[in-house]
């Protein structure tokens, strides 16, 4: 195991051997310092080790043995109550935490707990790592009241500030400290104890603390790309940085705990805002910030500058990727950190630059959270902001106006909810893994040949919605953002009243008082995004002459399919498709590319090739550049001229990172090469999205699941290829979450643009809220079991962005 493995498993278990910052590792004098005594200690010590080395692997008696004998050594040469006794005693320890041995783990870690405050004091990493460690041996030991009254009592050093603010501030650590690492860490494992206990009231402060330490973490970060990656890389692998844990797991615990205690107090929803934007802080509002700072040095005459900017990023990046999965210490491992060091700094000095040249630059690439003032006014009188957060113990949802915050947590938990997210799904055809026994209940309820369940639909609605909703009187359009599964399904779907009428009856359908149409629905990665957005407002992408870049229909050997569901059955790719297993094939040059082979199993998708003509009709032969077939590959999209188009739209397969094995990415399918390379495999990945360059006002990408989060708690609410496309530079996406209809797509896309031509007093968002209701109030197939009064025809896309008017502009002011 590397070495930045066996840090991460020593943190976690609370073996660190570090001081605090100041005190030497063995703070106390050996008992004697004559020369003799240290030469029979560091003889023994020599021996002792070599015996290690030479037992076998198994032999975990004997390495108990040694253990028991090292630390007995150590504690006769420097002292019982050294810190030396105290690193023996925890790596003595750790031999029986492997073993699951709890109570002799807990006994030895008592005695180094002991140690450590009577020397270092209870605001010590070395204090803390230990702390937690015990604890969870405890615990598992039966002893829960036991691990919360030593924990408790730790902590009470860092006691103080009543609201988050306050303690992110004056009692927590700032920035990449141990010390910030281990209080987090210990604060988190007494606030789940508490809460477990039912006592919030125990469990407020120690969550508030853990909070304002994922907090302060995050703010040592700098604005560089390598910082960017380094935070991406303890979200994708939190033992990294916070030992098993990740900083949305603090924050969650905080929100849960302050839900539970004080939901009316002083600070509770100011508190609740700030916490349920920690949990949602990712790579999307971090895209989102690149784009729009990019957009101001352009507009400040500083566009050669970001352009130095962006290669500087890209060898950076490339640095980064070649030192994963390389030898820790090695020779070139060093080598390879030094040269990104130099990188990184000289990413610095270019951004340093150019917020001297950028008013506001520093602001836009690293955005601070958004407290309640700022959240006030940041929105329109006509508008609100919704966020949705699961957790384990309920689900929040938090709506934002002008007017202030209206806060609630519904009992339905993460796993309750991602039931009820995957039956509604189902119901409109989206790419989900449903077992047999799944497929044969679901599909013999409801009434009617095509039913949509909307008694669940209903349920969501009461549950998220409706102890909010009174923020939502007068409010024209509604921008949301969610993590977990909920982030996967478009909420317009859902029913505001109790359902009348049978599920599958189109008039029943129709006369269904939908969520979508109670305000024009916007979907955001964060709060903070469309603060971004706005930063560099001023444009409006629907003025001048519209013009379209648009690849689909790539050449495929499956059977040709229909994409949408077709009165229960279930969405097809044709023949047998790649999967996890034999996506990928390795080149010898460079990372993972995608098998062209089996990418070519794929079915192909005519309708795809109507969809996009019927828009280049809409717009004009002379306004549409289309590529079709053979020429929809990977390699004319990158080579194409992206910035000059207004329009990029893209009507293909989606896979999503599920679909591509643990470590694919998500992507959309082109005609495959011959012979796969970097530059072509038939597979644009969601990070070569991202080095496009693209200016278009709308990106559509027709293709299932790119509107969808990935499901995981505390994850992203959009999709990897929605946020790579932020990252390049678009301004609004129209996405999918499911297969759009091959009978609906070539009606929807080109209706919502001829809408917006005629009515330009409507936003974007309005203007898909009206298609959306004119597709389900047509008729044409009611008698055919595929009613385009179901949503699965009428609510597939989501708009992405800001909701594309300029009268926001002055009803903001």
């Amino acid at each position: 195991m590397a070495m930045r493995g066996w840090i991460a498993i020593l943190a976690a278990t609370g073996c660190m051997l570090t001081a605090a910052p100041g005190l030497p590792a063995y703070d106390q004098p050996p008992v004697a310092l004559d020369e003799t005594r240290k030469l029979d200690f560091d003889t023994r010590m020599t021996g002792i080790r070599q015996r290690q080395s030479a037992l076998p692997y198994g032999d975990k008696a004997g390495r108990i043995a040694l253990l028991r004998e090292r630390a007995e050594l150590i504690a006769d040469y420097h002292g019982e109550a050294s810190i030396a006794h105290a690193d023996a005693l925890q790596l003595f320890a750790f031999e029986f935490y492997a073993a699951k041995r709890w109570a002799e783990d807990a006994a030895l870690r008592m005695r180094a707990l002991a140690i450590r405050r009577t020397i270092q004091g209870d605001r010590a990493s070395d204090t803390l790592y230990v702390a937690r460690a015990l604890a969870h041996s405890l615990v598992q030991d039966g002893r829960k009241s036991e691990a919360a009254k030593m924990l408790a009592e730790v902590l009470a050093a860092w006691e103080g500030g009543a609201a988050l603010t306050d303690t992110a501030e004056h009692i927590v650590p700032r920035g990449r400290t141990v010390e910030g690492k281990a209080l987090g860490m210990a604060a988190a494992a007494h606030a789940r104890l508490a809460l477990d206990d039912a006592e919030p009231a125990a469990a407020l402060s120690s969550a508030r603390i853990a909070a304002a330490s994922s907090l302060a973490y995050r703010r040592g970060f700098g604005v560089g790309v390598l910082d960017e990656q380094m935070v991406e890389l303890a979200e994708k692998d939190p033992s990294t940085h916070t030992g098993e844990e990740s900083f949305a797991e603090w924050s969650h615990l905080y929100a849960d705990a302050l839900w539970e205690a004080a939901p009316k107090g002083p600070t509770a929803s100011s508190d609740a805002l700030l916490i349920l934007q920690d949990i949602m802080a990712g790579r999307t509002s971090r895209a989102l910030a690149r784009a729009a700072a990019k957009r101001a040095a352009a507009a400040s005459g500083s566009a050669a500058l970001a352009a130095d900017r962006d290669a500087k990023a890209a060898e950076l990046s490339a640095l980064f990727a070649r030192s994963e999965g390389m030898k820790s210490g090695s020779e070139a491992d060093n080598a390879l950190w030094q040269q990104i060091g130099v990188a990184n700094s000289a990413l610095e000095t270019i951004d340093a630059r150019l917020a001297a040249a950028t008013p506001g630059y520093a602001e836009l690439v690293k955005p601070a959270l958004l407290d309640e003032a700022g959240a006030k006014a940041l929105l329109a009188a006509d508008e609100a902001f919704l966020m949705i957060v699961p957790t384990s113990r309920g689900t929040h949802s938090l709506i934002v106006t002008r007017e202030g915050i209206n806060w609630h947590r519904s009992g339905l938990t993460e796993t309750e909810l991602a039931g009820h997210v995957r039956r509604l799904l189902w119901d409109v055809g989206a790419n989900i893994d449903v077992t047999p026994e799944e497929d044969a209940r679901w599909s013999a309820e409801g009434e009617g040949d095509f039913p949509f369940d909307r008694g669940t639909a209903y349920r969501l609605y009461a549950e998220l919605i409706a102890p909010v909703r009174s923020a939502l009187a007068g409010k024209r359009h509604l921008f949301t953002s969610a993590t977990g599964s909920i982030s996967s399904l478009p909420l317009g779907i859902l029913v505001t009243e109790t359902p009348v009428g049978s599920d599958g009856d189109p008039a029943s359908l129709r006369a269904t008082p939908w969520f979508a149409d109670t305000t024009a629905i916007v979907q955001l990665p964060s709060l903070q995004s469309l603060q971004l957005l706005r930063a560099v407002a001023g444009r409006d992408s629907r003025r001048g002459e519209t013009s379209m870049i648009g690849f689909g229909d790539p050449s495929l050997d499956g059977v040709a399919a229909t994409r949408g569901v077709e009165g229960r059955a279930r969405p097809v790719r044709g023949g047998p498709g790649p999967s996890a297993l034999n996506m990928w094939q390795t080149s010898s040059d460079a990372g993972r590319l995608a098998d062209p082979a089996a990418l070519r199993r794929l079915a192909r998708l005519p309708g795809t090739e109507k969809e996009l003509k019927a828009m280049a009709a809409l717009l004009g032969s002379g306004n549409a550049q289309l590529f079709l077939g053979d020429a929809a590959t990977e390699a004319n999209l990158k080579t194409a001229d992206l910035a000059s188009h207004s329009v990029l739209f893209l009507a293909t397969h989606g896979l999503v990172a599920g679909e591509l094995g643990d470590n694919g990415e998500p992507g959309l399918v082109f005609t495959p090469p011959t012979i796969a390379s970097q530059a072509d495999d038939g597979l644009l990945t969601a990070s070569e999205v991202a080095a496009l360059n693209i200016a278009a006002g709308w990106v559509i990408l027709s293709a299932c699941n790119t509107a969808a989060g990935d499901g995981r708690a505390g994850a992203p609410g959009l999709s990897g290829l929605a946020r790579a496309f932020f990252f390049a530079g678009s301004e609004s996406l129209l996405a999918s979450h499911w297969p759009v209809r091959d009978d609906v797509a070539t009606v929807l896309t080109v209706r919502l643009f001829e809408v917006l031509e005629a009515s330009p007093q409507l936003s974007r968002a309005e203007a898909l809220q009206r298609v959306a209701r004119e597709i389900r109030d047509d008729p044409r197939d009611d008698a055919y079991l595929k009613s385009w009064s179901h949503p699965s025809a009428w609510a597939p896309f989501s708009l992405i962005g800001d909701a594309g008017i300029n009268a926001n502009e002055a009803s903001r002011n």
